[in-house]
């Protein structure tokens, strides 16, 4: 299992599974154009995962692609070859890790909390220009809780920057949130 993101990107980068882009590259539409490209035309065997390093505005990088954007990498994610992806995945749905709570992890190193969040810090960008209204973050885990019953969630819903600290999500009928009640349907 890997330790962190650092460590599974530089095992894709080993493997050739990484690109990085190192030249100025603007956020709100030439960032989501290059993924386009290479998540859509590239063929399958011959694509990698993204590593933005010099984004136009913003001092953090950003990595696209690094959770299935191909096979190969969904494969180096899993540590099997690509041909026992199933059978490793099979096996992980059938024989869930039970989660262990502790006191403090690495994920707690940066916290911000109250008038300190800033989620400008971070390249958040336009992703279908004409139709997104703003930045997005497109593939985030949302983790959750009925405030009721406790029944957990987690999920990837899209989410909108809305402000420095403020996000909005849509949650449909059909989406894990409303199924386990914590946005109550719509009718009909």
């Amino acid at each position: 299992m890997y330790e962190d993101l650092r460590s599974f990107l530089a095992v894709l980068e080993q493997r050739g599974l990484l690109s990085r882009i190192t030249r100025p590259v603007e956020k709100d539409w030439e960032l989501a154009a290059i993924c386009r490209v290479n998540f859509q035309s590239v063929p399958d065997a011959d694509r990698t995962a993204l590593m933005f390093t010099n984004i136009t505005g913003c001092e953090v990088p950003l990595v696209a692609g690094v959770l299935g954007g191909s096979e190969a990498i969904y494969a180096a994610a899993l540590e099997v070859p690509i041909d026992q992806v199933l059978e490793k995945w099979t096996h992980g749905t059938q024989n869930p890790i039970p989660p262990a709570l502790v006191e403090w992890g690495p994920c707690q190193e940066n916290v911000q909390i109250g008038g300190s969040i800033d989620l400008n810090l971070f390249p958040h960008s336009v992703w279908t220009a004409g139709q997104d209204a703003g930045d997005y973050i497109t593939c985030p885990c949302v983790i959750s809780n009925d405030p009721e019953t406790g029944t957990g969630n987690v999920g990837t819903y899209r989410l909108q920057i809305k402000g420095r600290n403020r996000m909005g999500m849509m949650v449909e009928p059909r989406h894990g949130l409303a199924q386990h009640g914590i946005v109550p349907p719509r009718p009909g």
